[in-house]
């Protein structure tokens, strides 16, 4: 989506296409790109307008070393915000703002019992969690946007709170976040609960379709709102009537 006033300069919003699990990968992470694509199609309607720019980016093979993320940074990362060609007013690498990823949207059951056992519906307190990297070197200012986030979340969403935390990783936001405020939007922290087998679909052959019920996907639901809000306004976008 090219800005109307600061084409020059973009947000950045992603989910991976690759997964795990020799079925239909729909958590992860069918999940996070179906919502990138749903922002994709809100903000590609005629008579939406942005002042700022956003790329919808869809990566592939995070799951064999964020391949495709580091691809992308290291191909494009130095044609920032340069002018292409001289004078056009066009800047195929407008100068990053910021990088979000969808990454795991759907379940947040909680922990496994003492017997391991894993409870098949959302716990009561469920929330999304927006994960910021605090030892990188933009860690402040994506810890400000972190919080930027969760407001909008309080604003905006229907069905789920959102929860901050200082641990984003392993997700395609960690090559951009020494360059550039990051964050990662995702189901459970990602370090203690989704390494603490809070998901037990993570990369199994259950991740299709017919594991997961509407709480699930309002969960779902809940990151694409609050990731529209929060875009949204820091965009500048508008309906023009």
């Amino acid at each position: 989506k090219v800005g109307t006033k600061y084409p020059n300069e973009m947000y950045i919003i992603g989910g991976h296409m690759d997964g795990i699990g020799w079925g239909q990968a729909v958590n992860d992470d069918a999940s996070g790109s179906a919502i990138v694509m749903e922002l994709a199609r809100i903000f590609s309607m005629p008579d939406v307008q942005t002042e700022r720019s956003i790329r919808f980016a869809l990566w592939n093979n995070e799951e064999t070393g964020l391949n495709g993320a580091h691809a992308y940074v290291d191909q494009r990362g130095p044609m920032q915000g340069k002018e292409s060609p001289p004078g056009s007013g066009k800047y195929p690498e407008p100068k990053w703002l910021a990088m979000i990823q969808h990454d795991m949207m759907m379940v947040d059951h909680g922990p496994p019992t003492p017997d391991g056992k894993l409870s098949p519906n959302q716990r009561p307190e469920a929330d999304i969690n927006i994960e910021f990297a605090s030892t990188s070197k933009f860690g402040d200012e994506s810890m400000k946007l972190a919080f930027f986030w969760r407001a909008a979340n309080e604003k905006f969403a229907t069905h789920y709170p959102a929860s901050v935390g200082p641990h984003m990783t392993n997700t395609d936001s960690d090559p951009f976040k020494d360059l550039v405020p990051s964050l990662s939007l995702r189901e459970n922290e990602r370090g203690s609960q989704i390494g603490g087998n809070w998901d037990p679909t993570h990369h199994q052959p259950t991740d299709v379709l017919t594991t997961f019920n509407d709480k699930d996907y309002m969960l779902g639901l809940t990151s694409a709102q609050t990731t529209l809000g929060a875009i949204g306004r820091l965009v500048g976008a508008s309906v023009q009537k």
